[in-house]
């Protein structure tokens, strides 16, 4: 297949046999981890880090293969802007941006307060990863709620939802696997991508409170 000029190989991949017993195994490791998160039993992320290590110390994965299945790029990105947010809340940084926001938009109605927050951090997710963007936004929007004296849920959905909205630009890793091969250019995907996230701003500024009511 490597020969097909029709094909673009991304990544080679080797072969491993099917372990079913294991796999089965691991699916009742991770149910039951769900299930006594959901119960209350334990805190999700205890949850999952005694999943985990059940998984490694039943031998069902070696520390190699666990390690190799880790992207710590994304692991370090997460990190940091996490620590960038609590930064922003510590510093002021947040309560004085919120303010801003407040001020410019609140006269005109809460629905440009919304628009605000959905059209910064979808300006954000375009050169940022998804979640680098709503770690970054989300420190300012809680506390614009919380200024308003509405739901945070409202606007933690919405910001979240928004983050994902990277249609502009080829800097996602999808649009980056298809932009060379399609012989695409970046005036395309502001084409397309624009006229689309209007769309889906749109609906997400009407959905959202809908199913997350503000008060």
């Amino acid at each position: 297949m490597a020969d097909n000029a029709d094909l673009w190989i991304l990544q080679e991949t080797e072969h491993r046999p099917s372990q079913r017993r294991k796999g089965l195994y691991v699916v009742g490791i991770f149910l039951a981890a769900v299930i006594a998160s959901s119960l209350d039993w334990v805190p999700l992320p205890i949850a999952f880090l005694g999943a985990a290590l059940a998984v490694i110390g039943t031998r069902l994965m070696t520390m190699e293969e666990a390690y190799k299945l880790i992207d710590w790029r994304i692991l370090i990105l997460i990190a940091g802007m996490t620590s960038f947010g609590k930064a922003m809340q510590k510093t002021g940084a947040a309560g004085y941006l919120a303010g801003l926001i407040v001020h410019w938009t609140a006269p005109l109605g809460i629905t440009f307060v919304l628009v605000a927050f959905t059209v910064l951090t979808v300006l954000l997710t375009q050169p940022m990863s998804n979640a680098a963007a709503a770690l970054v936004v989300l420190p300012v929007a809680l506390t614009t709620a919380q200024q308003l004296g509405l739901n945070p849920r409202t606007f933690a959905i919405l910001i979240t939802l928004a983050a994902s909205l990277s249609f502009i630009t080829p800097f996602e890793p999808s649009c980056l696997i298809v932009y060379g091969p399609g012989k695409y250019r970046f005036r395309d995907f502001l084409v397309s991508g624009f006229p689309l996230t209007v769309i889906v701003v749109a609906m997400l500024v009407v959905l959202v409170p809908l199913v997350w009511p503000l008060r």
